[in-house]
């Protein structure tokens, strides 16, 4: 029996989480909150089972850009950007950093669903 998948979403905005909360769930898995940068990284060092970080890039505090350097180090999950601003050049600094993809908002949840199943797709196999 396949165990159940760990998301950590760091995202500010209350409603936007909540309804990606609810979305996940849906597709049974597992959804920790973080409303900050600084909180999200403490949660990835402190809970080993989280599989992928969903990421919004402006956040109060430390930005998505500096969570992706903050946790170079660690052995972190892949992550996906999810960002209001479809900015190219913010893709490929999100990629140099270390995230595996963008995303942007408004998130249309089948785009949201297939990559996040593609993501454990490709972790199954490696």
């Amino acid at each position: 029996m396949e165990m159940q998948k760990t998301v950590l979403l760091v995202e500010d905005d209350k409603s936007f989480r909540e309804s990606v909360r609810k979305i996940l769930e849906k597709e049974g898995l597992r959804v920790l909150e973080s409303s900050s940068g600084e909180e999200g990284i403490e949660m990835l060092k402190s809970d080993r089972a989280i599989d992928l970080v969903l990421l919004d890039l402006y956040l109060g505090g430390i930005s998505g850009m500096e969570f992706l350097e903050k946790t170079r180090e660690l052995e972190r999950p892949p992550v996906i950007m999810v960002t209001a601003f479809g900015d190219w050049g913010i893709y490929v600094d999100a990629v140099g950093k270390g995230a595996l993809d963008c995303v942007p908002k408004p998130v249309k949840k089948h785009d949201l669903v297939g990559m996040i199943q593609k993501v454990f797709e490709e972790k199954k196999c490696a």
